[in-house]
This record gives C-alpha cells, sequence and structure tokens, in this order.
C-alpha cells in the first residue's frame, strides 16, 4: 500500500518523486478512490494550487480546495481545452503573484522545474472554466443591492486606506462587479457542495499534526 501511495502521482507528475521522496507521504484523503498525500498538499499549498476563494492557506483550507477540484474535474466530464497560450499565462501569473526570486526558491525546495507545474495548472485553469461555463457573469444586481454595499462597505473601505469615496453612479461598476463575484462564489459553493454530496470522499488529518506554516 505505502509503495502504491508513494508512486501514485495526483498531478501526473513524475518528476515529483524525488522531492516526495524527502518527505513523509502519507495517504491525506481518498477521492472517488484516488489518493491526496501529504506530498501533494504540500506542493499544492506551497505554490497556492488550487486557488481556494477565500482560503486561509491552511492545510485543511488547501485539502478542502483540491477535493472540491478533482471532484468538479471528475463529475463534471466537460471537454475543456487548453493551449499552451494558456498554460504559460497562468504560469506567468503564478510567477507574478509569489515574486520570482521566491518562485524559484519552492521550485528548488521540492526539486521540481516549470514545467513540472503545468498539469496544475492545467487542472486549475480546467476548473476554472468549468465553473465559468456553468455560471454565466451576468447576474443581475439590483440597484438597492449596489447601494447598500456602497453605504456600508465601499465607502468605509475607501475611507480606512485615506481615499475619497467615489460618487455612487461612478463607482457602480465597480461595485456590481463585486457583487456578481460574491454571488457567483456563493452560487459555486453550494454547486460543489452538491457535487461533493454525491462523491465518495475519506479524509484523514492524522499526518496533518504538526504542519508547519513553512514548507517544505
Amino acid at each position: 500500500m505505502k509503495k502504491s501511495i508513494a508512486i501514485t502521482l495526483l498531478f501526473g507528475l513524475a518528476a515529483v518523486a524525488p522531492a516526495r521522496a524527502q518527505t513523509v507521504d502519507c495517504l491525506v484523503a481518498v477521492v472517488n478512490g484516488q489518493p491526496v498525500t501529504l506530498a501533494d498538499l504540500r506542493i499544492a499549498r506551497e505554490f497556492g494550487l488550487p486557488v481556494a476563494a477565500g482560503s486561509d492557506g491552511t492545510p485543511m483550507a488547501v485539502l478542502d480546495a483540491l477535493v472540491d477540484q478533482k471532484i468538479v474535474l471528475e463529475v463534471a466530464r466537460e471537454p475543456v481545452a487548453i493551449s499552451g497560450d494558456d498554460l504559460n499565462r497562468a504560469l506567468d501569473a503564478l510567477k507574478n503573484r509569489l515574486g520570482s526570486d521566491a518562485f524559484e526558491a519552492k521550485l528548488r525546495a521540492f526539486g521540481l522545474t516549470e514545467a513540472d507545474l503545468y498539469p496544475l495548472l492545467a487542472d486549475q485553469i480546467r476548473y476554472d472554466k468549468v465553473v465559468s461555463n456553468r455560471f454565466s457573469p451576468a447576474i443581475p444586481v439590483l440597484r438597492g443591492e449596489a447601494e447598500q454595499y456602497y453605504r456600508e462597505v465601499y465607502v468605509p473601505e475607501r475611507k480606512t486606506r485615506g481615499l475619497a469615496p467615489e460618487e455612487f453612479e461612478k463607482a457602480r461598476p465597480e461595485i456590481e462587479s463585486r457583487l456578481r463575484e460574491k454571488l457567483k462564489a456563493k452560487k459555486v459553493a453550494e454547486w460543489v457542495k452538491s457535487l461533493r454530496g454525491q462523491a465518495e470522499v475519506r479524509i484523514d488529518t492524522s499526518c496533518l499534526t504538526g504542519e508547519k506554516e513553512g514548507m517544505p
């Protein structure tokens, strides 16, 4: 069993094996018969993949995001075309988010190359596209909702940052965009929760005990 876990790569990353040999590669979850190891979790958490909306970056939050992503990609089974340009843009965005020096340091720490991250990035892109295809961005926002958000969130937020609030009509497009994203996130969460209820998920947090903020 230990051997099969060690050689089964959640992301199909054969090149990750040397890095995983340096860590305790215990099983943290099984999703419809497919394993998620501690090494999978550490790599995903360190590079911020998958990016979970509202995730606090804790091991359990990242594990939940991994489980949800695997469930969506398996259950949805929607054909999603991914080009080389898509992967390169995603890789560039990841580098910019982490910073070049930090990005390179993380690769070295896990014994990875940039190409080793492509399968992880591809899963993230597929997940995002599946969600976008199912949930239209044209979610209606009532004027009253926008005005309430303007008063209770936008204006205080601007003042806290030492900025003068824009007039409502000028700020309205930004406010409506934020509210659409919030509503979309809620709908996505409800959908993923329903899919998760149909999936076979087993989680074992015993090997997460003692996981520190700094990894690996």
